[in-house]
């Protein structure tokens, strides 16, 4: 999601909670959906069907295509659609489909490797994961995996030279063969490449997810609160 939505669907929000307000007397504490209690099925039914394309950064058809082939009914379905926006993501948000649809496909290479990646299906979508499993298998500090993992991302092959015998060493300290130490940072580096945080996929998930909980139980008061956007837009 391009920023320019991220602030307009910021700005939809705040106008429909006061329209609420103004209408119903009703506050809605937005901040604290959704809720960790429990995943609301009206919601997730909405953003599974929706093809109205009102809520930006979903009103491409592309964009409502991918959100209807995740079907999503957990909160962690919109991050991970959050984080193959980009079209880089394309090859991951295929295999992601493919896995999520078909789970006896799903293999791991280690048992670190089904820890991190179990929630997103054996696909690896974050830089974070990245981080984790360079430490978990290797033994570098956390500190140190997050630069490796920048520089996996950015393709900086000199700093990645001086890692990689650093990494392999490790690994076979924790119990891989030299072989199995290389194919693990040869697939690192291949996974690696594309993805970004969780945490700025997570904060755009958050809005899209407020945005549809304000669309399923106030429509008239969001589609209202579309309006200034609509003509600003015009």
């Amino acid at each position: 999601m391009r920023m320019e939505h991220y602030k307009v669907l910021l700005s939809i929000i705040t106008r429909c909670v006061k329209l609420i307000k103004d209408r119903h007397g009703l506050y809605i504490n937005i901040d604290s959906l959704p809720s960790d209690d429990a995943d609301d099925a009206e919601v997730y039914e909405l953003i599974k069907t929706d093809k109205s394309n009102d809520v930006f950064g979903l009103e491409s058809t592309e964009c409502n295509d991918r959100m209807s082939l995740i079907q999503p009914t957990a909160f962690h379905h919109i991050i991970e659609f959050h984080a193959m926006e980009s079209p880089l993501m394309c090859a991951k948000f295929s295999e992601y489909i493919h896995k999520k649809n078909n789970p006896e496909s799903i293999e791991y290479h280690s048992y670190v490797e089904e820890t991190v990646l179990a929630e997103t299906y054996g696909v690896v979508l974050y830089r974070d994961q990245i981080e984790k499993i360079i430490h978990s298998i290797s033994g570098i500090p956390e500190d140190v995996s997050t630069y490796i993992a920048r520089y996996i991302h950015s393709n900086m092959k000199p700093e990645l030279n001086v890692w990689r015998p650093v990494f392999i060493v490790g690994a076979q300290k924790n119990g891989y063969s030299e072989e199995k130490a290389e194919h693990m940072w040869e697939w690192i580096n291949t996974e690696g490449e594309h993805v970004g945080n969780r945490m700025a996929a997570e904060c755009h998930a958050l809005t899209t997810y407020r945005c549809f909980w304000l669309k399923t139980y106030y429509p008239n008061e969001y589609k209202d609160a579309l309006i200034p956007t609509i003509t600003t837009t015009k």
